[in-house]
Order: structure tokens, then sequence, then C-alpha cells
């Protein structure tokens, strides 16, 4: 996996066929659990995620990273906008939450979403990036990062040097950064 040029950085210059499967597998399944949250019904969340992420796909180029949350904060509004046409096409259904809530930055329910989005890409970037490591420099990481056990104890725990948990730790940090720079910073 390329880390000079992170992920988001990469589909909005040259995207790869693997930058847009995973554009589709990490955010498709968010999109859905949104449009769930929303009132969607089963039988036509997915089709709708679907058009969310090809509104995705077409002006992820105009796209302007203006600070921290901008990404999600663009994608949250796509999927309001989505949920919106699709409510307003439907006369005799309406939203399950406030599709005004959410597509502002500073509501409960952006908050939410906020939240819901960095916990869900965190966790697609620590399967992603976790074969990029040999087991014992991934466990380490995990007892320590995700685990809160002292240096000294994934040390024990994996047969490493206390120098070498440390050292692991540090670069499964960096190489997680990379992966996530523009998406939850």
């Amino acid at each position: 996996m390329e880390t000079s040029l992170p992920w988001l950085g990469r589909l909005t210059a040259a995207p790869s066929d693997a930058d847009w499967r995973r554009l589709v597998g990490d955010y498709g399944p968010l999109f859905a659990g949104w449009l769930a949250r929303a009132g969607v019904p089963p039988a036509d969340r997915d089709d709708l995620a679907q058009e969310a992420l090809v509104v995705v796909v077409r002006e992820v180029n105009g796209f302007e990273h203006r600070g921290p949350g901008s990404f999600r904060g663009w994608l949250r509004r796509v999927v309001a906008n989505r949920a919106r046409t699709y409510f307003r096409a439907r006369r005799d259904a309406a939203p399950a939450v406030d599709l005004d809530a959410l597509a502002c930055d500073d509501t409960a329910l952006s908050r939410l979403w906020d939240r819901e989005h960095d916990q869900f890409v965190v966790g697609r970037a620590l399967r992603a990036v976790e074969h990029d490591f040999a087991a014992a420099t991934w466990r380490a990481f995990v007892l320590q990062a995700i685990d809160g056990r002292p240096a000294a104890e994934a040390a024990a725990a994996t047969g490493l040097s206390l120098n070498a948990v440390i050292l692991a730790k540090s670069r499964v940090l960096k190489r997680l950064r990379a992966e996530l720079r523009g998406l939850v910073d």
C-alpha cells in the first residue's frame, strides 16, 4: 500500500481501482447506516447509498480540504442531500431525523456523525494497515495503544524488548497517521 500520498490525496488526484473499491467498501456501509437512521426503508437504502457514492466520485475532484473535519463534513452533507431528495420525491414518508441539522456543522446530530465517522474510518484503517506489520509488532501496538497496557507489560507479553515495543507503537502510529491524514483530522 502506498504511503507517500494519503488515500484522500490519491482519490482526488490519480485514483486507482483499489482507491475506488476502498471508497465503496469504507463509506458504503457508513452511508447506509445513516440512511437507515434517517428513515430510508431497507429496500431503498443500498441504492441511495450508491447514489451518494456516485456523487462523491463525481465531485471529489472539486473537494477542497479547508481544515479539520472538512472531508467528513462534506460527506455528511452529501448523504443529507441525497436523503432530502429521496424524501421530497416521496410525499408519503418523512425523514426520521432532522436532515438540516445533519447537514449543519455544529449540531448534536452532526457531532454524532463526526464521532461515528471517525470511529468507523479508524477501525477500517487499523484493519488496512495491520498486514503491513509483523504479528509481534502489531500485538505490541494493540497492547499499548488500544488496550492501554504499559510498554513493559507489552514487552513481557510479546517477548520483545522494551525498546522494540516502544518502536512498534511509534511505527504503527506513524503509518496510521499517514493513512488517516485528511479523513479524521
